[in-house]
């Protein structure tokens, strides 16, 4: 249910979409892919070739059910300087053979899609998720809501508290 201005309240639905980016990872320089690794993405214009990238894929498939805690839990997540949002979980990740937990970092984008004849909803696209990685700075937050929150300040921007509850890909709000 999110909570608007004035004291309403409106039940939402939230679609989510998972980008390519959850399970692959970008070419580093010189690398081709192998044979059947190579994920296309990007426009013909403006190709990003990306990798299958084995730990971003066992690592995805929790991705739902992290989501799932996060609108249950109304928990916390931190804006990104790409205006797009992020939360941080800890997960037990494979590396080289063994078992570690590491910060495992999702990246989600939320708009207000308005199509004629459709209700409006809410979309929310999981733009890339990744686990920690030695070398690379982990994302740095500018201000963090909780994601009930942020959901609501994409339907009416200056709205400021919304609460989150549902468990399928279209949740209720």
């Amino acid at each position: 249910m999110l909570a608007l201005s004035g004291g309403k309240t409106k039940l939402v639905d939230v679609d989510f979409r998972f980008s390519c980016h959850c399970y692959s990872r970008g070419l580093r320089e010189g690398e081709m892919a192998p044979e059947g690794l190579a994920v296309p993405d990007g426009s013909k214009e403006m190709p990003r070739p990306r990798i299958f990238d084995l730990e971003r894929y066992a690592l995805s498939k929790g991705i739902a059910g992290m989501i799932d805690q996060l609108i249950a839990n109304n928990s916390i997540v931190t804006k990104s300087r790409h205006e797009n949002f992020f939360c941080v979980d800890n997960v037990l990740g494979n590396r080289n053979g063994c078992s570690e937990t590491v910060s495992y970092f999702i990246f989600m984008h939320a708009k207000k899609v308005e199509d004629p004849g459709r209700p409006k909803t809410i979309l929310v696209t999981v733009e890339s998720a990744y686990a920690a990685m030695e070398g690379i700075p982990n994302p740095v937050g500018q201000g963090s809501r909780f994601f009930g929150q942020m959901l609501g300040e994409r339907w009416e921007p200056l709205n400021k508290g919304i609460t989150a509850k549902g468990r399928n890909k279209r949740k209720r709000f």
